[in-house]
């Protein structure tokens, strides 16, 4: 997987560019004001942070279309060269109105970034490694504010700082970003597949797992899950979903948390409670009574023949561009058998499993009869409602009474508008866009943006005032050691995000924000002048930063990535991040108005009540996600907002 991994440090580069605009920003904004003679009229610092959201949120509007239409790949590289623009720009800027238009550049650039690299590093990622390289990003922008704040504390040092080195520094690194975009990453598999190019498709993924691993079940997966076949997995059971089971046998009606709690909650909970129980091996899934007729295991043997199957199946698929290659993949798919049910189980082979048989065995399983067969007179129907195995088999009895067609006429049968209005996405878009400006509204990052001019005002540089720097510089120095002691912190959420979960960090780190920021208010409304209040809130700080880096600062945008389909995810995630910045927009104007108004402490006292909204948020309505397909969380989602059956 070291492709993969390498693949994931790639595209977050993008996050290590914004990292440095983040924190050069304001430093830069503090020189330019006097040279531009801007002191009587309209605040620079505004006017910069406007212009960059503007830039943004207009990009991000038509992201979603953009990313369908050209690609993942693609988009990242105009990113990098809007980046290398606006960077050079900025290195030269003459006057303020070249400086607002690379300021606009920047912004969109900024917002192809965000949008683009979350869903890029969830597509090619495997259910098992998707939530350590879906935190790289975060890594990455603190890695990138790091080096800003080096480079902004040794101009700090000169007698007249130089403030176009400060933003405009970017255009080195985004060359750099430019040409490892365009000679070294692969396009998205699953962007390829909804493209109906299958076999390059295939060939990026053996390229990113590496030529030993077989992705012939992960390849079948993707394909299925991409809709070539209508929608079978689901739509065979429209109407019966949960056949058998009343709603209040799957969960309890008569407490005040079903009230507020979505019942997927508690599904998804169910799913990962029966993952690892089934790896001890001592009992079997208790949610859904299907689930006792099979167990999951990690790897499927496979025989000399299978291979050479899908060798055959490889060839074909070349010399028909690729629809024997999808043909015969979800045959394969369909049709697969555990052949040892004793094997071992791992989270990655029970999402291929339950990705493999939930969209068709277990799905039809659900009730008690076998579909049947389209009618005689139906002959000329281009995608019959039949599980896709029942499908197939057909196909090589009447080949003349089906077509398989190409994924362009589908994709206008069934847009991915359709597909964005339908229950489950419609659910999961609401949660991802509620997620994302809580995020921002929570305030910390705008703590973060603003840390240098906090610890002065709360007296904390003067600790540090016998080591002959200004106050201003050790301000700068202090917040390069605070983001530096934040990477051990995001290293650590990185590995437990595939072993605890998103839904675990997020309740369990949130608390200690929300009390964080509490103590910091309280610090600087009881005496802000003494030293120990300055250590207080400089150490409350710390922790508030540490922990949200950990849990609310990573895993929204991992979320977000993760619970659309690949139909809808580039547009879904566009508005997710059009919430995003319209959040981070209002919290960047509301933090001067408050500073002015109730103070420091009543602003972080205000931060810390918002951010209990997003820990009731994830407790009742977030499902947990970690391990499971893309293709398998999307199909759950839309399986929840079925009405249950009930005999």
């Amino acid at each position: 997987m070291m492709s993969t991994v390498f693949s994931a440090v790639v595209v977050s580069i993008g996050y290590t560019l914004l990292g440095w605009d983040f924190a050069a920003l304001l430093e830069a904004n503090r020189h330019m004001v006097k040279e531009f003679e801007l002191d009587t009229g309209p605040s620079i610092e505004g006017i910069t942070v406007a212009v960059s959201a503007f830039g943004a949120i207009v990009i991000t509007i038509f992201s979603g279309s953009l990313l369908d239409w050209l690609g993942r790949r693609a988009i990242l590289v105009h990113s990098s060269l809007l980046l290398s623009l606006g960077g050079f720009l900025m290195l030269w800027s003459p006057n303020i109105y070249i400086l607002l238009l690379a300021r606009l550049i920047v912004g969109s650039g900024s917002g192809l970034v965000f949008t683009c690299v979350p869903i890029y590093i969830s597509e090619t990622s495997p259910p098992n490694m998707r939530g350590l390289l879906g935190t790289m990003p975060q890594f990455m922008f603190f890695v990138g504010t790091i080096f800003s704040y080096c480079l902004i504390f040794w101009l700090t040092l000169m007698s007249s700082p130089k403030w176009r080195i400060m933003i405009g520094a970017i255009f080195a690194p985004s060359i750099v970003y430019l040409a490892l975009l365009v000679y070294y990453l692969p396009e998205s598999p699953r962007w390829l597949v909804s493209e109906g190019k299958i076999s390059e498709a295939r060939v990026c993924l053996q390229w990113l797992r590496g030529k030993k691993h077989d992705i012939s079940g992960e390849i079948g997966t993707i394909v299925e899950g991409v809709d070539f076949i209508s929608d079978t997995a689901i739509g065979t059971v429209q109407g019966q979903s949960l056949s058998g089971l009343t709603s209040s046998q799957i969960w309890p009606q008569n407490t005040f948390y079903w009230h507020l709690s979505d019942p997927l909650v508690d599904l998804l909970g169910s799913i990962h409670e029966t993952m690892s129980e089934t790896i001890t091996g001592s009992r079997r899934n208790s949610f859904f009574p299907v689930f006792n007729s099979f167990y999951f295991p990690e790897h499927e043997h496979r025989d000399d023949n299978s291979d050479q199957q899908t060798r055959e199946v490889y060839s074909a698929g070349e010399a028909n561009n690729g629809d024997g290659l999808r043909t015969s993949l979800l045959s394969q798919t369909a049709n697969v058998e555990v052949n040892d049910t004793n094997t071992s189980f791992t989270s990655e082979g029970s999402s291929s499993y339950l990705r493999r048989h939930g969209t068709q065995e277990f799905m039809a399983s659900l009730h008690d009869h076998d579909i049947e067969e389209e009618d005689e007179e139906t002959g000329g129907m281009a995608l019959p409602h039949q599980p896709a195995y029942r499908y197939m088999e057909n196909t090589r009895r009447h080949p003349s009474r089906y077509r398989i067609l190409r994924l362009s006429e589908t994709a206008d049968m069934k847009s991915k508008w359709r597909v964005l209005l339908q229950p489950g996405t419609r659910h999961a878009l609401c949660y991802g866009i509620l997620i994302q400006a809580l995020q921002q509204s929570a305030g910390i990052s705008v703590l973060l943006r603003y840390t240098p001019e906090i610890l002065k005002q709360v007296g904390v540089v003067s600790l540090f005032s016998d080591i002959g720097l200004s106050p201003h510089s050790t301000s700068i120095l202090i917040s390069a050691l605070n983001a530096l002691l934040m990477l051990p912190c995001i290293t650590a959420a990185m590995l437990l995000m595939d072993v605890c979960g998103r839904r675990a960090l997020i309740l369990a780190t949130t608390p200690i924000l929300i009390l964080s920021l509490s103590v910091m208010s309280l610090s600087t409304l009881l005496d802000t002048g003494s030293l120990e209040c300055a250590i207080l809130f400089h150490l409350a700080l710390t922790i508030c930063f540490c922990s949200y880096v950990v849990g609310l600062g990573p895993i929204p945008n991992i979320l977000c990535s993760e619970i659309f389909p690949t139909q809808a995810r580039a547009t879904c995630m566009s508005f997710c991040s059009l919430s995003f910045w319209f959040g981070g927009l209002l919290s960047s104007y509301c933090f001067p108005v408050m500073l002015s108004t109730i103070g420091l402490g009543g602003a972080c006292g205000i931060y810390a009540l918002v951010c209990c909204i997003p820990l009731f948020l994830v407790y009742y309505r977030i499902p947990e996600t970690r391990s499971l397909n893309l293709e398998l969380i999307a199909d759950i989602f839309k399986l929840s907002r079925q009405p249950p059956y009930v005999q």
